[in-house]
């Protein structure tokens, strides 16, 4: 049953049209609404995905929360991102 429900929730409308946002200042498209906080990551260059975590910011690039590797977020348009070194914080790899 989970499994209908998440197909269901992945053929909602809106939720496979792709969004841009800024990551790092620079605008990048992503593919989809809803994301997690590595795959945000994963939008911009590939040596800032590992040891790195996703931070939303606002306009005045003021940290406003951490999304973590595995929490999805919904997206919007024009929506700001920075990522930053993680030392141990929420979006942390276990190892």
């Amino acid at each position: 049953m989970a499994e209908v429900t998440e197909k269901a929730i992945q053929d909602a409308p809106g939720q496979q049209q792709s969004v841009q946002i800024y990551l790092d200042g620079v605008l990048v498209t992503s593919p989809s609404r809803r994301l997690t906080g590595r795959q945000i990551r994963q939008l911009g260059p590939q040596d800032r995905v590992d040891g790195f975590e996703t931070q939303e910011v606002n306009a005045h690039g003021k940290k406003i929360r951490t999304i973590g590797d595995s929490e999805e977020t919904e997206l919007h348009k024009d929506e700001r991102f920075r990522t930053v070194p993680n030392h141990g914080g929420p979006g942390a790899e276990a190892f």
